[in-house]
């Protein structure tokens, strides 16, 4: 089955290797129990979150509507990994990424 990562996180089960969205998981040449692939597709992991989806169930435009992310005490994570403090930043600094891309 094959998979798509959704939200960007470090697989501290595969040397830290770093997944971003829109990336295929497993990475070419890994092969992973089916445990840990239900750990990433439902939020039975220690962040709580969902990382993957099933290739048939991936939208991309969820990765457009994911940034900014809201962490907490007014910062708001973007999607190139930087933290960036008040909402109004953060969304005109996603834009200014997404307009790069």
């Amino acid at each position: 089955m094959a998979y798509k990562v959704i939200k960007p996180f470090i697989d501290l089960q595969d040397n830290g290797h770093v997944y971003n969205a829109g990336d295929d998981f497993p990475r070419e040449g890994l092969e992973v129990s089916d445990e840990r692939i239900q750990q990433l597709i439902t939020v039975n992991n220690n962040a709580r979150q969902v990382f993957i989806k099933k290739v048939g169930e991936y939208n991309a435009q969820e990765e457009v509507n994911e940034f900014p992310k809201h962490t907490g005490g007014g910062w708001y994570l973007l999607s190139n990994g930087e933290k960036v403090q008040g909402k109004d930043e953060a969304v005109e600094a996603e834009k200014a990424l997404k307009a790069g891309e």
